[in-house]
């Protein structure tokens, strides 16, 4: 849903299967996500004081609302009962969650753990998905992934709402 003037003029492309699919959408612990009806996903470099930032937007649209507000109680009910402590729950509110997803590796012989910052938030049957992926060994920002969620979350809203009548 987003468009070049959201991401600082950069043109956000389709993802493939393999980019990301741990946050599209997150499922921690083995928790099923309901299965969309359509959904898309999207990735952008964009530039952050002269430095790279890969950002995400993945939107599943479902048959119903009740599918998506399933899913999300059913996120924020396994982020709180399971023991992946890859996911941390950060902030929740009644149809949003923010997330910090964790990874750990080997980097020039230093270990490095990276957080990317997952914005999570349902309008009607959409779930949409930001994230702020940052950059190699620099972590996401949560502050630039909530903005993002808002101009995500504003458009998507519209996928739901009846044609006005002729």
């Amino acid at each position: 849903m987003w468009r070049p003037a959201d991401l600082g003029g950069s043109k956000p492309y389709p993802v493939d299967g393999e980019s990301w699919p741990k946050i599209r959408p997150p499922r921690p612990c083995g928790l099923k996500a309901p299965q969309p009806s359509a959904e898309r996903g999207v990735s952008a470099v964009i530039d952050v004081d002269q430095a790279p930032v890969v950002v995400l937007e993945y939107l599943a649209l479902h048959r119903s609302d009740r599918a998506a507000r399933e899913y999300l109680r059913g996120l924020r009910t396994s982020l709180s009962s399971c023991d992946d402590d890859t996911w941390t729950l950060i902030a929740t509110g009644r149809d949003r969650l923010v997330l910090r997803w964790s990874q750990s590796w080997e980097h020039v012989d230093q270990q490095i753990t990276h957080h990317t910052f997952v914005v999570v938030a349902r309008t009607g049957p959409a779930i949409v998905v930001v994230a702020d992926v940052g950059w190699e060994t620099s972590d996401g920002d949560r502050a630039r992934a909530e903005k993002l969620m808002t101009r995500a979350l504003k458009r998507a809203s519209s996928l739901h709402r009846p044609a006005p009548a002729p």
